[in-house]
Parts: structure tokens; sequence; C-alpha cells
């Protein structure tokens, strides 16, 4: 078996069965399966799924566990030599599959990979960073700044070269990980309910010796809502991943600083947004700011 694919499903049954027709549509080349992780959807999805692919294989978790601890589940059945971890709200444009495992079949030290994301316009979307999250980021943007990289300085977020890219992470949208690399990393930290466990998972992956890259061959539609102006919980989910990572990567210690440095942030955007009339921001910073506050509680109450 070449590739494993792994879907975490929870209610979104009606876009994991057009993601799987899309990856039977336009993989070719590859030997490969497809799992599908239930987060104890609750509402037919398994029994759509199974109906409508009997060829899949299905795992009921149990409970809504996540993303990170659902995706393990998937990779503790997996038999193939690359897992490729994909989003339900994703689309195949191309053999995306076959290109990506040839890619990492290609070097020993090439550890993982994703493709170019687009909307369905066809409009570029986050598809990897150059960079692992920092405070040195963070403090860039409360000024809506971007840190650039001196080689290929476009291709912040999307491959604009043409060529394999060596970035430091892969959106979890579609990223690809060989087993053997897995094996010697570590899957997903359990510590994640949802957003950065993927950055995580490439930091070990890089800090091992290996190479992760962006493959713009590999074309995949991410449907994903692109709003900076998502909800309070969403907001959090993201927020409490965040602290996680800093966490993780930088201590106690680097987790405090982020807090003070968003609740700055959020304060100062706030104020610009009063000063400029635009009630609709000015409510929006406001409500970030509290939540940053809920979300750096949840994650010293966890420690």
């Amino acid at each position: 078996m070449d590739v494993s694919i792994i879907y975490v499903n929870y209610k979104t049954a009606a876009l994991v069965l057009d993601s799987i027709r899309t990856v039977k549509e336009k993989a070719e080349g590859v030997a490969y399966e497809i799992i599908v992780v239930d987060n104890c959807s609750a509402d037919g999805s398994v029994e759509k799924i199974r109906n409508a692919y009997p060829d899949v294989r299905l795992i009921e978790a149990g409970g809504n566990i996540g993303f990170g601890r659902a995706n393990n589940l998937g990779v503790g059945i997996a038999r193939g030599t690359a897992l490729l971890f994909l989003n339900p709200d994703t689309l195949l444009v191309n053999n995306a599959v076959g290109i990506l495992f040839r890619y990492l079949a290609g070097d020993r030290k090439r550890g993982a990979c994703g493709g170019n994301l687009t909307d369905a316009a066809g409009k570029p979307v986050n598809s990897f960073g150059r960079f692992f999250p920092s405070l040195y980021e963070e403090f860039l943007s409360v000024f809506y700044l971007e840190r650039r990289p001196r080689r290929f300085p476009r291709s912040v977020h999307y491959n604009h070269t043409g060529r394999p890219l060596p970035v430091a992470s892969v959106v979890g949208a579609g990223l690809m990980v060989k087993r053997s690399v897995l094996d010697e990393t570590g899957p997903f930290s359990p510590d994640f309910f949802m957003n950065f466990e993927e950055t995580e998972l490439c930091f070990r992956i890089v800090r091992a010796g290996y190479a992760v890259a962006n493959v713009p061959e590999a074309r995949i539609i991410h449907l994903e809502g692109q709003s900076d102006y998502t909800g309070a919980s969403q907001v959090q989910r993201y927020l409490e991943g965040q602290y996680v990572f800093f966490g993780k990567r930088y201590g106690n210690k680097g987790a405090k600083r982020l807090y003070r440095l968003l609740a700055f942030k959020c304060g100062f955007r706030a104020c610009l947004a009063c000063l400029f009339r635009n009630t609709r921001k000015s409510a929006y910073w406001q409500m970030k700011r509290e939540t940053n506050k809920q979300a750096f509680n949840r994650y010293i109450a966890g420690k």
C-alpha cells in the first residue's frame, strides 16, 4: 500500500463524500486506501459513507475527540508507506495523491509535504507557513505587517515559484507524511483539540532532521471560509491551539508573553476601529480580547 488517505468527519458527510469522489476520479499510479474516522457525528454520517463507499475503512471514535487525536486513530490502522491527511472540505483538482507521494519517495530526507490550496474560485489560500509561529511574527501582525523571506518573498503562504519550495509547516487540510518519519517523531500530539496540531507535528519533523516542502504541482481546493472575522467559539479554539503550541515550543513563559502581546493587539486594533468608526471591527476585537483571556485561562488550568 502506497498511501493511506485519512479523513476526520464530524457532521460533514456530504463534504467527505464529495472529497472521496475526487480522490477516486483523480488519484492514479498509486495504491491507496481511504480511512474515515467519525467523531460521533450522530447524524447518520457513518451509514451514508458506508453505503456510498463500502471499501472505505470506517472508525467510530465514540466521541468528539478533536482533529489530531481522531487522525491518530486512523494512523493506528493505516497500511500505507505514506499518510495523507485530508480535510472533508477538500476537492482534488488533479492527481495530487500521486504527485505528493512521488515527491516524498524521491529523497529519504523528505519528511512531509503538501500542495497548493485554492478556494472554489481558484483564488490562492493559505497553504503553508514559511516560518514557525513566534512572538516576532505576532508583534509584526499588531501593525498589519508580515515577515517575508528573502528568497521568494511573494510566496509567504502560497507557492508562486512553480517548483517545490522548502517551508516550515504545511496546512493540515492536505498534509502528507512518510510513515517511517511519523514512527520516528510520533503522530499528532493529543494535547491539541483543534488548530496548530499540524504545525507542531511539522516542527517535530524538522527538528528530527527531515525536510518539509510545498509541491505546487499538486492542486487541492479548500472550501473553508477565509473570513478574518469568525465567531467567538472558532476564535477560542484557534487561540487555545496557539497557546498549546507556544507552551510546547517556548514554555509557559512564552505562552504568558503571547497572552500579553495578544491582549495589546486586540486593544490596539479595537481603538483603531473606534477611531475610524468601524463598529464591526471594534466589536470583533473587543470580543477577541475577552476570548483571548478565556483561552489563556483554559490553557493555564490545563497545565
